[in-house]
């Protein structure tokens, strides 16, 4: 299949509780955010938002159930408590209190996966959705999904968990690294790497011969200059070992206690543009980088 020439766009997503006061007030943001993009696009485009917006989605049912904490480990805990005949027979399934949440959830965390697929039919383009939380049988998995025209659809989880996500945090469960693949499309053949993945020689393998590599990513720390430095061995090498183009989209913003800090950018092999993080020195194949680690962005460029 002969490559399409292409707009990619890339959201820093500044995450606030208003977002996800409804799920048609998160569409109303999301649907303002592709209206800006498709004013600057050519026909063909792919846009890529970060990892977790599915995720706090969540926070529509904290807000039906009115809980307000300054934390999300509090808010749980709470509407555990105030839900519990309701989650009970979850919990017994799951063999956890999140998964009992997120189990009971799917529905909602459906509607705002639906969202993407929608802008995705509306705009005629090729959306990621970012990620959510996904149960599955008795496992929850952080789930990312690709949206494009017609009925086309790509399903990737996160193999390689972080702390926060692992036994010792959420608890969720590590998909196979056989089930990582690439997704043929007019555009050429996209993979997803889910934040840390893109940081694995094992997930760069799988994802090798890709024509677009999305990471989509939530950093959940300060954008230090020891940050900065360690997140070039993610896109940064991706780019040099696996593919052409990578889009690393980043979350930011902070809600229920929970922050998160980080720089967006498109990265093309053989480009020079003198650009780089805040605090390092510039390298090739940066085209595009978010000005601040703690605002919302939109990145655009296009691709022959």
């Amino acid at each position: 299949m002969k490559k399409q020439a292409c707009t990619l766009a890339v959201v820093q997503w500044k995450l606030s509780m208003e977002d996800y006061s409804s799920v048609e007030a998160f569409a109303e943001k999301l649907g303002a955010t592709m209206e800006e993009i498709r004013t600057k696009s050519r026909e063909n485009l792919l846009v890529a938002f970060p990892e977790d917006l599915v995720t706090f989605g969540i926070f529509t049912e904290l807000k039906v159930a009115g809980i307000e904490e300054d934390s999300i480990q509090e808010a749980l805990k709470k509407y555990v408590k105030k839900k519990f005949v309701r989650l009970l027979p979850h919990r017994v399934k799951m063999g956890t209190w999140l998964g009992a949440v997120f189990e009971s959830s799917k529905k909602l965390m459906e509607e705002y996966f639906e969202v993407f697929r929608e802008a995705a039919e509306k705009h005629n383009a090729y959306v990621i959705s970012g990620s959510g939380l996904v149960a599955d049988g008795k496992d929850v998995f952080n789930e990312s999904r690709g949206f494009g025209p017609g009925d086309a659809k790509i399903i990737q989880r996160k193999v390689n968990l972080i702390e926060l996500e692992g036994e010792k945090g959420l608890g969720l469960t590590p998909a196979s690294l056989a089930q990582v693949g690439l997704w043929s499309t007019e555009l050429g053949r996209i993979g997803i790497a889910i934040c840390y993945d893109g940081f694995f020689a094992e997930i760069r393998e799988k994802l090798d011969g890709a024509d677009i590599i999305v990471q989509p990513s939530a950093n959940p720390g300060p954008w230090t200059k020891e940050q900065q430095e360690d997140w070039l061995n993610g896109a940064y090498q991706m780019v040099q070992t696996a593919t052409r183009v990578v889009l690393n989209p980043m979350l930011t913003g902070k809600a229920l206690g929970l922050e998160f800090y980080g720089q967006s950018s498109i990265l093309v092999r053989g480009e020079e543009r003198g650009l780089g993080y805040l605090n390092t020195d510039p390298k090739p194949h940066f085209v595009q980088v978010a000005k601040s680690p703690d605002e919302g962005d939109v990145l655009i460029w296009d691709l022959d």
